[in-house]
């Protein structure tokens, strides 16, 4: 059995500044009559910390098998006569009845950036009661140009420097479009260009939609090159906000480099205007505008683009099966209660020959889709 399931999630367990502004939101809110649920739990901190308050019965819920080692410690702590888990997302799921209060970690680093938050509303609209509690209730995420000349030369600019005699500046391109994070110690000292800007609230009782969409622009205080955009977050728990910016604490969540290139000369005094764009479940695109220039990055350039994948986004586009999903298709087809995995095996060798060097692989693979998709 590998233990990747807990390990994963250790920082989060141990993250102490993170925990405790939960803690304190838990405690204003839950009472010996409160039904709870820790939704997307992993290991159950905030769940537990729940059950300690007092909670009449907490329900934890995880996709993952993780969640099974939270019912372990929330026993082990004395809490399993008051503590439910539950394997599978939120959408898929019965709950015994509904909750008082909503535990959520589905903030990423950039707010929207895991596209957790849909699984959030739905739990809201499908189980919070009237009147009930989310921890947190909200959120903004926020954004200033940033000087980090050191990290834009390591990350982007080195592409352009030939090692080994070998020329690698075509990459330097889809470099330029990816996010980036350091580590605590450096971005907590890279220098901010103008004030920060918010550039998306949510009002976690109200929201619906996880688009982003926002033009705004800075007044720059201090005359350096500007590497990029620095996004950051900050959360409503309880009585307080908890960011997750340069000058904060640390946290599991870091702040986030939207890159340009090449870097800016920038004095201050000047006005430099910003615009970001996400729909749901796309790809982040970032423009800014200084003396008649402009630079647009998107996250959908940070790495080759094929025709078949903007094939794949047009409107109408009616796709066929490639090779793997035909395996996967005939792989599916034959989880019908009749066959052994290892004849399921033998049966795939045989149909795709090319793709499996020998059994043992193949049978691998079925154990794969089984663990997903079996029942």
């Amino acid at each position: 059995m590998s233990y990747a399931h807990v390990t994963g999630h250790q920082s989060m367990v141990f993250d102490e500044a993170r925990n405790r502004a939960y803690a304190r939101a838990i405690a204003q809110c839950v009472t010996p009559d409160s039904v709870v649920l820790d939704l997307g739990c992993g290991l159950g901190i905030h769940g537990l910390l729940a059950a300690k308050a007092g909670a009449r019965k907490v329900f934890l819920v995880d996709p993952e098998i993780v969640v099974q080692s939270a019912l372990e410690v929330a026993r082990f702590n004395g809490f399993g006569d008051r503590v439910q888990a539950f394997q599978g997302r939120i959408e898929e799921i019965e709950l015994p009845e509904k909750v008082d209060v909503i535990i959520s970690v589905f903030t990423g680093n950039l707010l929207y950036s895991e596209d957790l938050l849909p699984s959030l509303y739905f739990a809201r609209d499908r189980w919070l009661k009237p009147g009930g509690h989310l921890i947190p209730d909200a959120a903004e995420l926020l954004m200033a140009p940033v000087c980090a000349p050191k990290r834009h030369a390591e990350w982007i600019a080195a592409w352009s420097t030939p090692h080994l005699e070998i020329d690698y500046s075509p990459i330097r391109r889809y470099a330029a479009n990816q996010t980036y994070w350091g580590s605590r110690d450096e971005y907590a000292n890279w220098t901010l260009l103008a004030e920060p800007a918010t550039v998306e609230r949510a009002d976690f009782h109200e929201a619906t939609t996880t688009v982003v969409d926002c033009t705004t622009d800075f007044a720059i205080r201090s005359s350096a090159d500007c590497t990029g955009m620095l996004g950051w977050i900050r959360i409503h728990l309880g009585d307080n906000w908890v960011g997750t910016g340069p000058k904060d604490p640390p946290m599991h969540w870091t702040p986030q480099l939207l890159p340009l290139d090449p870097e800016w000369a920038l004095k201050a005094g000047d006005t430099m205007d910003f615009k970001v764009h996400r729909p749901a479940w796309g790809e982040w695109t970032w423009t800014c505008t200084h003396a008649g220039q402009q630079q647009r990055h998107s996250t959908f350039l940070s790495q080759p683009v094929r025709a078949s994948d903007l094939r794949a986004l047009m409107a109408g586009h009616k796709p066929g099966r490639n090779a793997k999903g035909e395996l996967l298709l005939q792989t599916l087809s034959r989880l019908d209660g009749d066959q052994t995995k290892e004849a399921i095996a033998a049966g795939l060798l045989r149909d795709f020959p090319r793709r499996f060097a020998n059994e043992r692989e193949a049978l691998v693979f079925v154990e794969s889709i089984v663990r997903t998709h079996g029942a």
